[in-house]
This record gives structure tokens, C-alpha cells and sequence, in this order.
């Protein structure tokens, strides 16, 4: 469509964007050292991509693909992804509703693209795809924070559903100063939204749960973007990452 285009150079670009997802999550599980995380940055974005459609700039579906691989290679592997692109991952959510291993949580602006997600709710053929839509002009301390806390950290992990890793697809249209949606957020808070999890993980799990992290939305690059931009913003996320 005339925002989802290809190239003769996109399989190709594709194929190893879907690798870089794939190493980043296996590098995350596997190392030793305290720093149980890793992130992929690549391009083109792929969590609106589903089985058969690609839209809103995704073609492929590396964050789905990401969380088959790893739990193929583990039987009993559980795994959380963590949406916080200011879109609804509805291709994440579609794939992944099928995995009973799998648990899919999205917190985004409505009504926005994809125009689907609009409620609280829990859905998905295991009950593992959580949405959760913010309004327009929403900042971290003006209810962000408070659904993050309230919402998401509980379905990533709790008494019931403990996670062997969690996947994030992070897009960072939820800047202020990104032009594609309305969210409020500077790019301090996404450092701050890996401590909160980082934190709810130890209290809640059995150790540090590795964290993998693959690029998806984000588009402001002004060097005076307020608020930040989008090199600022994922400085800001892997500063929190090794912050120990």
C-alpha cells in the first residue's frame, strides 16, 4: 500500500532483520554475565506484519518470529512480549494468541492505526493478549505510569505466569516529538519503565530474567526534538539495561 513499500533490496533486508531479532533474543538467554540483555536495532518495523498482510510500514513479523524460535529451541520455554510502541501490535497479538507459552501485552494510543485494541480487555485462544489503549495527550505522570504499573507489569509476570525471558517491541512513537501519534512521554521515561520492570521481575520471579529488546516505530530525529528523539530515547533504554 502507499505507506508499506518494497524494494528490491527488501527480502534480503528483511531476512536479516528477522536473524538480528533472532540472535538478539538467544544472546539474551544465553549469556552469563549480569547482563542478561540485548537489543536489535533494525529497520524496517514488523509487529503490524501478520501471516498473510503486511502494513503499517511491517513486512515481516520479527518480534513473532523471535518468540517461535526461542520456543521451539526450549519445549518448556514461557515467554512475555511487551509492546510500548504507540501502535497496537495486532499482528504480534494475532500470531501469537495461538501459543499457550506465549503471553502478549500492548499498552498504545487509541483510536489510532491499526483502529483495532480499544479496550482494556483480555482476548487471545489462551487468554494471553492483554490491550491496553492510552488517549491521546497522555504523559508518563498523567496516566502512563499508572496503567504500566496497574496493567502491564501484573500480565508479564504473576503467581500464575512466570516468564523465562521477556521480548519487547520497542518503538518509541510515544515521544512527544514524534509526529505519528499524540502520546506525551520524553525519552527519560522509557529508561525509567526498564527499572520498573527490571525490579518487578526480581521481586517476582526467581532471579534476573533476561530481557530482549528488538527496534520497531519511532521517527523523530531532530537534535532538538523536546523531550528527546529517538537516539535519545534508546540511550535512555539500554542506560537503565546495564544500570545495575
Amino acid at each position: 500500500d502507499e505507506d508499506t513499500f518494497v524494494t528490491t533490496e527488501t527480502f534480503d533486508i528483511c531476512l536479516r532483520a528477522t536473524a538480528a531479532w533472532i540472535r538478539t533474543i538467544d544472546s539474551a538467554l544465553h549469556r552469563s554475565n549480569d547482563s542478561r540483555a540485548a537489543m536489535a536495532l533494525t529497520r524496517p518495523p514488523g509487529h503490524h506484519a501478520t501471516y498473510e498482510t503486511a502494513n503499517g510500514f511491517c513486512l515481516f513479523n520479527f518480534a513473532a518470529a523471535a518468540a517461535i524460535h526461542a520456543m521451539e529451541s526450549n519445549p518448556e520455554l514461557k515467554i512475555s512480549i511487551f509492546d510500548w510502541d504507540v501502535h497496537y501490535g495486532q499482528g504480534v497479538a494475532m500470531i501469537l494468541q495461538n501459543y499457550a507459552r506465549a503471553r502478549y501485552v500492548s499498552i498504545h494510543q487509541s483510536p489510532a492505526f491499526p483502529y483495532l485494541g480499544g479496550k482494556l480487555a483480555v482476548t487471545g485462544n489462551h487468554s494471553n493478549v492483554l490491550t491496553v489503549p492510552i488517549i491521546a495527550d497522555t504523559t508518563w505522570s498523567s496516566g502512563y505510569r499508572e496503567k504500566f504499573e496497574r496493567d502491564v507489569l501484573p500480565f508479564i509476570i504473576s503467581d500464575d505466569w512466570r516468564p523465562d525471558i521477556v521480548l519487547i517491541c520497542a518503538g518509541y512513537d510515544a515521544l512527544d516529538s514524534d509526529e505519528l501519534a499524540s502520546v506525551g512521554l520524553v525519552a527519560s521515561d522509557y529508561g525509567e519503565m526498564i527499572r520498573m520492570l527490571r525490579s518487578h521481575l526480581r521481586i517476582n520471579g526467581s532471579g534476573d530474567i533476561p530481557i530482549a529488546l528488538g527496534l520497531e516505530g519511532g521517527y523523530q530525529l531532530s537534535d532538538f526534538a523536546g523531550g528527546g528523539n529517538l537516539a535519545d530515547a534508546v540511550t535512555a533504554t539500554l542506560r537503565a539495561l546495564v544500570d545495575r
